[in-house]
């Protein structure tokens, strides 16, 4: 995992966590924040589409490679419903935009199912890839503890 993919993962994360508590940014910002997340977040599985020819193939672990793609689908619908269902019942950003939604009794409780079914896969996603993540972060640490030292020793300090 490169740098530049750990750091745009970790923004990802970021975006997710922010638009996860509208107690903490309030509804508008939820909202429009929400927008962005969903954005980034089809960027994160765009960015990784590539990948599934190779999770595909025969071979060894194919049951878990399959797991994986059956994962990230659920998270896609899980994002899609969310977002869709967000935008139905907003109060900010579709007024902003001069719409209006019927059925608030029917896109409200689907958006908090799909909220929380989001949550869960997203967990469920850091689970998976926690061994990835620690070990391309922690040779990131490595390589930048080496450059450091070698710096040190340049500049006469240790």
């Amino acid at each position: 995992m490169s740098k530049r993919k750990l750091l745009f993962d970790a923004t990802v994360l970021v975006f997710y966590l922010l638009a996860a508590n509208p107690t903490v940014t309030g509804i508008p910002l939820h909202e429009w924040v929400g927008l962005g997340a969903v954005v980034v977040l089809v960027a994160h599985c765009a960015s990784s589409v590539e990948l599934l020819p190779s999770l595909l193939r025969p071979g060894a672990k194919r049951a878990v490679r399959v797991g994986r793609v059956v994962l990230d689908a659920a998270l896609l619908v899980a994002v899609a419903l969310c977002a869709v269902s967000g935008i139905m019942v907003s109060g900010d950003v579709l007024p902003a935009l001069g719409l209006y939604a019927e059925g608030y009794y029917f896109w409200d409780p689907l958006h908090a199912f799909a909220a929380k079914a989001l949550l869960a896969l997203i967990l469920v996603h850091l689970a998976i890839h926690a061994r990835m993540v620690w070990v391309a972060v922690r040779s990131w640490y490595a390589v930048r503890q080496d450059k450091f030292s070698k710096e040190e020793r340049h500049d006469g300090i240790g």
